[in-house]
């Protein structure tokens, strides 16, 4: 996991910032000992950030303007503020499904903060929102502006009157929560389970009536340069392993892997030859990696870490703990002072 390395597009934090001048703080305080600076954000066209400048940006930003909903109103703007060039790819697709899938693909390129997958729950697909580090002062600014941005996409394309099924939300109802109603126009559940945007399973299918395949081509296009997906990056391995890093959960296979760097299964396995690795090595680094981060950083039971980095069988993920670090689970936890 790679907390300095700048690969955000810095849209969230544009938004905050935003607003912040627009209420009079002291934006530039915020950018303090961050290595960035305001003016730089706002005008520099191309520049990226790290997960770390952005949460301590987003932490200060919160501490000047608390108990307000802060991350609806940036994920709430228009879509093309919110979403850029991904919102204008997903609006060129043929169907809910097939813009899903490719938001789940290239969701990033919006500066998205939140790890996202698809859940079926029977009749009903979820989309989960889920954090990519625990972060817990940030957990609600980052769901409002997921899930607002979500609402707002799908409102440009359905008309102003869509609405989710339900929204699920893991954290407890904050002191502005008539707003939630008023934006959402759904029922909310708050203190549930995991964060998720709940639409009936039909609805996959509604076709686009923004479609547009050569649209489509060319935002698809600047979305992946602009993450340097399949353009090079440093190594082959490290494309594979950020591809890895959005999907430990759902234990993605080399083939699909591939596919999203848009190779072949054998073309990837060549290139990573030549490089001197091997797909089931890098899965085991990310895998290690991740779990460790959890275990020292999060306070989630190790069965719920078995399941973050790929293993539905806690045995299974201690046995190969043990097999990358020579000791259990257990140990690296008590080494990090987190609890049990």
């Amino acid at each position: 996991m790679r907390l300095d390395s700048p690969t955000i597009p810095p849209a969230v934090l544009t938004g905050v910032v935003e607003i912040g001048q627009r209420e009079g703080c002291d934006t530039a305080a915020w950018f303090v000992g961050t290595g960035l600076e305001v003016t730089q954000l706002l005008t520099a066209a191309t520049m990226k950030v790290s997960f770390r400048q952005a949460v301590d940006v987003l932490r200060r930003a919160l501490d000047d303007m608390p108990d307000r909903s802060l991350g609806m109103q940036v994920g709430g703007r228009d879509m093309l503020l919110s979403m850029g060039m991904l919102g204008v790819a997903m609006r060129s697709c043929a169907s809910v499904a097939e813009a899903m899938a490719l938001g789940l693909e290239l969701h990033e390129a919006s500066g998205s903060l939140m790890d996202l997958e698809v859940e079926n729950l029977d009749q009903d697909v979820a989309l989960r929102m889920r954090e990519r580090y625990p972060e817990p002062r940030l957990l609600r600014f980052l769901c409002e502006e997921a899930l607002a941005s979500t609402v707002v996409f799908l409102r440009s394309v359905f008309g102003r009157e869509w609405s989710p099924l339900r929204i699920e939300l893991a954290y407890p109802p904050p002191v502005y929560v008539k707003q939630y109603y008023s934006f959402f126009r759904c029922p909310i559940v708050f203190s549930a389970s995991a964060n998720r945007l709940v639409v009936p399973a039909a609805e996959l299918a509604l076709p686009f009536p923004t479609r547009s395949e050569s649209t489509r081509a060319i935002a698809v296009d600047a979305c992946r340069r602009l993450l340097d997906i399949g353009r090079g990056g440093p190594t082959i391995t490290t494309a594979v392993e950020t591809v890895l890093e959005r999907d430990l959960r759902t234990g993605v296979t080399m083939a699909e892997v591939a596919g999203h760097l848009h190779v072949t299964e054998r073309t990837l396995r060549r290139q990573l030859t030549t490089e001197g690795a091997s797909f089931s090595d890098i899965r085991d680094r990310v895998r290690e990696r991740r779990a460790r981060f959890l275990l020292r950083e999060s306070d989630l039971a190790i069965g719920n870490i078995a399941q973050e980095v790929g293993y539905s069988d806690i045995r299974e993920f201690r046995r190969a703990y043990i097999r990358w670090t020579g000791h259990p689970p257990s140990e690296t936890r008590r080494r990090g002072g987190a609890p049990e």
